[in-house]
């Protein structure tokens, strides 16, 4: 790999980012360029990280995808959105939403999740019908289908406060 003169090479500073946390190749690529590495050079060093195992695309998005549901309690729709910006192919991100949602936590029980979580945020007092409607509004943004934030905020609201309480 050539180096540059006063100038990190591109390997240099693909192991960089690559040391303070995990990329896709679209994103590590994308770092590089904006450094103005040229293209081929850019390319090269892609090619090596991934023959190296330091940029494993399957791997990071499924890693990635059950950190964002694990910690932000994220619906397909907007864990889709996230994992299409990153840049991952179109049927990895289809299969690691089937992985996700279709086994013990599927799109339900993450939505409650979810759910009860925001319910402890609510004041005391607050309106029935406006604790439903900011349900409901939270639960659409979280990602998850019309019809599960539907059924939790209007038809499960009772039992969602009882389990996550409210100030």
């Amino acid at each position: 790999m050539p180096r540059r003169r006063g100038k990190q090479s591109c390997l240099d500073r693909a192991y960089g980012l690559l040391a303070r946390r995990a990329h896709s190749v679209l994103e590590l690529k994308d770092k590089l360029l904006a450094r103005e590495y040229e293209n081929g050079e850019v390319e090269q060093v892609l090619g090596r990280l991934i023959e190296l195992g330091y940029l494993n695309d399957d791997l990071y998005c499924r890693q990635y995808a059950r950190a964002r549901v694990g910690r932000m309690r994220l619906g397909p729709r907007r864990l889709r959105g996230d994992l299409t910006r990153k840049g991952f192919d179109g049927e990895l991100v289809e299969t690691v939403l089937d992985e996700i949602y279709n086994t013990g936590d599927d799109e339900m029980s993450v939505a409650m999740e979810a759910a009860r979580k925001k319910a402890g945020s609510f004041k005391k007092g607050i309106d029935k019908n406006e604790m439903k409607r900011k349900m409901f509004d939270h639960l659409a943004r979280k990602g998850f289908s019309l019809e599960i934030a539907r059924r939790i905020s209007l038809d499960m609201m009772d039992s969602v406060i009882k389990k996550g309480g409210g100030k």
